[in-house]
């Protein structure tokens, strides 16, 4: 469809000029086959694309800066955002998750708050862990009270109390989901942690462990030699002229222990005991079954040490066997 040709504008002042013949000729005149695009929209894209490839590999520091510009404006907006803080219960508000009308069983243990409703066999009002649900009840965790002291007091515990209500603390954070922090004597109302929380770790980092304890006191008080059969009972001696005593210690979680250990000296108390039918200057001893296991620094009571020193021997006799 040939243009539609118009006169041209006159000059300033001058008078509208005629169109030329050979200007028509131009106009007109029809757009050559071998110009016209025939490229289909996929292909278009495609060069369209190859194009700014070639462009970006030219100028390769401002696809750079787009990275760097998107970065920076997503930390921006991340760390504008206000962050989550945990939630704070209170006493009153705590004391509802007590598994009762379908509410989750939670608890508080230092001032943390977790929810054991999948371990309700065990927290149930009616099971073995009932009482600790609905509170904080730091204090039983180590004490083993659990009428007395359902608690959170704790200031007057020493370092290994301090450092086993940690572990206690750890065990929960491992174990059960995390649902806020306790208004009280750890964490004040808006969560932020107090002086008690702190004291408490600091006196837990001074403690030592159970093996340091052991190998502490078997430096000072050497074991005993033991030997238990089944026709002869146990026995236990010591050498270079000592004398075999009963002593029982505690171990970090408060739990006693009883073992035998060698002296060099006669003497016996409350602390070092003489075992029973044993004479006071004899260096072996002959031990009856309610004695505890001689040498077994186990941490069990005195009735499953002695079972497991019996159990023990008797592999070992099967096996020779």
């Amino acid at each position: 469809m040939a243009a539609e040709v118009r006169q041209r504008k006159p000059e300033k002042g001058g008078e509208v000029q005629p169109v030329k013949d050979e200007d028509k000729a131009i106009v007109a005149a029809p757009v050559p086959e071998e110009v016209k695009d025939h490229r289909s929209d996929g292909q278009k894209l495609r060069d369209r694309w190859r194009a700014t490839k070639a462009w970006c590999h030219k100028h390769p520091e401002v696809p750079l800066m787009l990275v760097t510009l998107c970065i920076a404006l997503y930390a921006i907006k991340y760390f504008a955002s206000p962050p989550t803080t945990p939630k704070v219960f209170d006493k009153k508000s705590l004391s509802l998750y007590n598994g009762q009308k379908n509410a989750p069983y939670y608890l508080a243990i230092m001032g943390e708050v977790f929810d054991v409703t999948k371990g309700k066999k065990h927290y149930a009002e009616d099971k073995g862990y009932g009482f600790f649900v609905g509170r904080d009840a730091s204090r039983a965790f180590i004490t083993g009270d659990f009428k007395g002291d359902l608690d959170d007091k704790v200031t007057d515990f020493d370092e290994q109390q301090c450092k086993s209500l940690l572990e206690w603390r750890d065990f929960y954070r491992k174990t059960y989901p995390f649902k806020g922090r306790l208004d009280g004597p750890f964490y004040n109302a808006q969560g932020q942690p107090l002086k008690a929380l702190q004291r408490v770790e600091e006196k837990a980092k001074k403690a030592k462990s159970h093996e340091e304890l052991r190998r502490e006191q078997e430096a000072r008080w050497p074991s005993c030699n033991v030997r238990w059969t089944e026709a002869d009972g146990g026995s236990v001696w010591c050498d270079d002229g000592q004398y075999p005593r009963k002593i029982t210690t505690s171990l970090p979680d408060g739990k006693p222990t009883a073992r035998c250990a060698c002296f060099k000296d006669v003497g016996w108390s409350d602390v070092r005991q003489i075992y029973k039918g044993c004479h006071p200057e004899a260096t072996h001893c002959k031990v009856l079954d309610e004695q505890p296991p001689p040498g077994a620094d186990s941490g069990e009571g005195t009735e499953a040490g002695l079972a497991r020193v019996k159990k023990a021997q008797a592999g070992a006799t099967a096996q020779q066997a």
